[in-house]
């Protein structure tokens, strides 16, 4: 695992060689780097276009093949689901979720803000992505996010063979409590819920167990980790910036709770352009290596197939060919019209790109801006020096010595 310091010095070498070389060079042989917006929508909307949902060892064990699913079919059933979760009621649940988790540490001398950050993300997400659960449950898939997420952030990697059996043994309880609320849904054991794993019991014998274990696994995988590093970096600049902590604070606080919930980027377009602009600065994961499935040409490089490239919003946001003063955190960047503003839309992706892009980017940005109210209007968080903090680059940015105290407003 690559450590902090070494990740950072990797990331400022991209992008220094990105404004000189350009923003398509080959880091090495057979590794390309695609940081230039529109190459990278080209390259990510071709490759996987037409992507499918391949056959897994059951079907090489039994000697036949699946029918093949495509992911579009995966990811429609998702954003359905999605569109069932986004009203008022699910957003003020997820709001008591995070709620409940902070008043956990409040009054406590030394909290640290970017674990408290994931707590708070994956605690409000995991009933979106699977509810139900017992107690038992909840708290074996809760292990296993912190594990990845463990590892994802640690400065050292998981060492000696206890501790990779350690990791694995945890992934396959988890694995197989998914599994068991599968069958048990499909068999009537166990009551449908409002969730992201819930479509894919109907699509059961089309996808087969071990392809519906695959969709629902990468649900959770993906509210272990980048959300939570998302929230840290709201936290950090509600502290950095006081300015804008007081024109939210403002804003949130004469809100009508019943449209804010409702619609919170509708209801506070200052807050929403405030996360937007964490987003840009500090957008996870800080870079994708992907393969190539076909052959593209790329104008400076062609990109066979077979060979690695790699992806990176976070610099293409900060580029300066795209984003004027691309250091310097704004979020009037985006209003209408803003000089200093995004050159295009292919030069803000936060969420990735189509068609693998980010299927809960409106749930990302609505849980990101229900803890803007929580720490504007109900909570006090206090950092005791903020000009000093700083960012260290893992998987994704990760503010250092992080620590503070929350208090009840």
């Amino acid at each position: 695992m690559t450590t902090p310091h070494h990740a950072t010095d990797f990331l400022h070498d991209l992008r220094r060689r990105s404004a000189t070389e350009g923003g398509v060079f080959w880091v090495d042989d057979g590794l390309l780097a695609v940081f230039e917006p529109h190459a990278a929508r080209k390259v990510s909307g071709a490759n996987w276009s037409d992507l499918v949902m391949h056959d897994r060892l059951t079907d090489l064990l039994r000697r036949r093949s699946s029918t093949p699913v495509r992911w579009t079919r995966v990811r429609g059933a998702w954003l359905t689901q999605l569109h069932r979760l986004a009203t008022a009621e699910h957003n003020v649940r997820m709001l008591e979720r995070m709620e409940l988790t902070v008043g956990e540490v409040l009054g406590e001398d030394d909290v640290d803000l970017v674990m408290l950050a994931q707590e708070v993300a994956v605690r409000s997400l995991l009933p979106l992505a699977l509810s139900g659960l017992t107690d038992r449950e909840a708290a074996v898939v809760h292990e296993d996010l912190h594990q990845k997420l463990v590892r994802l952030i640690a400065l050292e990697p998981v060492r000696g063979p206890w501790g990779r059996l350690l990791f694995t043994t945890v992934q396959v309880r988890a694995g197989l409590v998914v599994r068991r609320v599968l069958r048990q849904r499909a068999s009537g054991r166990r009551p449908r819920e409002l969730d992201l794993a819930d479509p894919f019991v109907d699509l059961l014998p089309e996808l087969g167990m071990d392809r519906a274990l695959d969709v629902v696994t990468a649900v959770l995988t993906a509210i272990g980790g980048p959300p939570g590093a998302a929230a840290a970096s709201v936290l950090y600049e509600l502290v950095r910036q006081p300015e804008w902590t007081e024109r939210l604070t403002e804003e949130l606080a004469g809100a009508d709770p019943e449209r804010f919930f409702a619609s919170p980027t509708r209801t506070a377009p200052v807050t929403h352009r405030f996360v937007k602009e964490v987003l840009r600065m500090w957008s996870p994961p800080l870079v994708l290596m992907r393969q190539a499935r076909q052959a593209f040409d790329l104008g400076p490089a062609t990109l066979k197939e077979g060979q690695g490239y790699l992806l990176s919003p976070h610099l293409i946001h900060r580029d300066g060919r795209n984003w004027q003063q691309p250091d310097t955190f704004d979020p009037d960047r985006f209003l209408p019209d803003a000089p200093h503003g995004p050159a295009d839309k292919a030069s803000y992706v936060p969420f990735g790109w189509a068609p693998k892009n980010c299927v809960g980017a409106d749930l990302g940005t609505t849980q990101l801006m229900l803890l803007c109210y929580l720490m504007t209007t109900r909570y006090h968080l206090t950092v005791p020096d903020p000009d000093a903090l700083t960012v260290a680059y893992r998987f994704a940015p990760v503010p250092q010595a992080f620590r503070g105290t929350l208090a009840q407003r």
